[in-house]
């Protein structure tokens, strides 16, 4: 038992959130070709996925931005405050020019378009995990920035970032722990843990250090 485990504990859990039970099945099914990858749970709703993450450890969740009871990109803050490091991966069938930037500011980390092959899909879900951003093909022109090579536009960063996330990263780039800024702030270290987790992703760096030396290169260009 201890060694099933251990193997499990290794792979990418995954959640799918779609109220198409043909899609969300399928997609369950071509995932299973990856062994690094495990579906841990099919639900159709914002209230279905909420109950689910409440109780549940999940490292990757695919979520449809069309829910019957709920627009997708309205419940990505929700979650992320229960889960801080769950990475959220948009599914969309139509053209998402509306809900990109929007959902990236709420703490999406990429965006995959659902007539994606199943190559696409598993790179998808690799690259949110390792990297915290993915975006299907095209999709980063939208917002002229990518999880590999972001921007040093600030005119994107600010419309990318929120302004409570600004204010953080301005804090840690002068040298505040997280403790110290929630002090500063006046709100929880928890908060302060939340908005970090996005910012990270949205300045496509893994570590404090990399937000603090981009957003340092980013203030070069505000300034010229």
């Amino acid at each position: 038992m201890g060694m099933i485990n251990k193997t499990e504990s290794k792979k990418i859990k995954v959640l799918v959130v779609d109220d198409h039970t043909l899609f969300s099945e399928g997609t369950v099914s071509l995932l299973r070709v990856e062994p690094s990858i495990l579906a841990v749970g099919i639900v159709k709703n914002g209230m279905e996925c909420m109950r689910f993450i409440n109780k549940t450890e999940v490292d990757v969740v695919m979520l449809d931005i069309n829910l019957p009871d709920i627009c997708g990109v309205n419940i990505i803050e929700k979650m992320k405050m229960v889960q801080p490091a769950m990475k959220i991966l948009m599914l969309t069938g139509q053209d998402p020019k509306g809900y990109v930037t929007e959902s990236i500011k709420k703490g999406a980390n990429g965006f995959l378009l659902k007539n994606c092959s199943v190559e696409d899909m598993i790179d998808a879900i690799f690259k949110v995990f390792n990297k915290g951003a993915y975006f299907s093909q095209g999709l980063d022109l939208l917002i002229n920035n990518n999880g590999d090579n972001n921007s040093k536009n600030p005119e994107v960063l600010e419309k990318i970032l929120t302004v409570k996330e600004l204010e953080i990263l301005e804090l840690i780039s002068k040298g505040f722990h997280n403790k110290e800024i929630a002090e500063l702030l006046g709100i929880k270290v928890r908060t302060v843990e939340f908005h970090v987790s996005n910012i990270l992703p949205k300045l496509g760096v893994r570590k404090r250090f990399e937000a603090v030396l981009k957003w340092a290169d980013v203030s070069k260009e505000k300034k010229s």
